[in-house]
């Protein structure tokens, strides 16, 4: 099993002689591709109806437990990365962490599990197919296995199950705390947009 992770590792990675444009592609998704999870939490919550601040609460517990159980599995998993150990062509700077699982992979897997449970299957498919691409560059810049994203995706369908059966019983109330807590805080601002 760890010779055809390595072996497809090596498939997957840049190599030493990468083609720049493909080696630009996938850094650049690999650094901010991320950073559309938290977007869109932020636009669901900001949207206002009490069904999309449910799911956005939902979403950042799912990934929190999420990324509890990462933080655990790498601890009792523990592989280096692969350019810990020379292996492949490394395209981007990385901590040398636990290489197992994918927390990049993991978080669009989580996504994506939350929305389609929910029954939001367009947004899942997207996310879906961004998170593809994100595990594929991972695996092209040299800081993941093959194997780790499939650890993330594992990890990503309890994390949502649970989640959405603690937002199911107690969502509700932290949506409102939360919501009445922001009034209190914005209540002194000005209202744009209003005469």
């Amino acid at each position: 099993m760890i010779t055809l992770d390595t072996d497809l590792f090596l498939a997957l990675n840049a190599g030493a002689n990468p083609n720049p444009y493909i080696a630009l592609v996938a850094i650049a998704i690999t650094r901010f591709a991320i950073m559309l999870v938290p977007c869109y939490i932020a636009l669901l919550w900001l949207q206002g109806s009490r069904r999309r601040r449910l799911l956005a609460f939902a979403l950042v517990l799912a990934l929190t437990i999420a990324i509890m159980l990462s933080f655990l599995t790498g601890l009792a998993i523990f592989r280096p990365r692969p350019f810990m150990i020379g292996l492949g062509n490394s395209l981007v700077e990385h901590r040398p962490s636990a290489s197992f699982p994918s927390n990049h992979t993991l978080v669009f897997a989580v996504c994506a599990t939350v929305l389609a449970l929910v029954r939001q299957y367009g947004t899942a498919c997207l996310a879906a197919v961004i998170g593809l691409l994100v595990a594929w560059s991972r695996v092209y810049v040299g800081v993941h296995y093959p194997s780790d994203l499939i650890g993330g995706v594992v990890l990503a369908v309890p994390a949502a199950m649970i989640a959405l059966a603690l937002t199911a019983r107690y969502g509700t109330a932290v949506v409102t705390i939360a919501e009445s807590l922001l009034d209190r805080l914005t209540s002194g601002l000005p209202k744009f947009g209003r005469r």
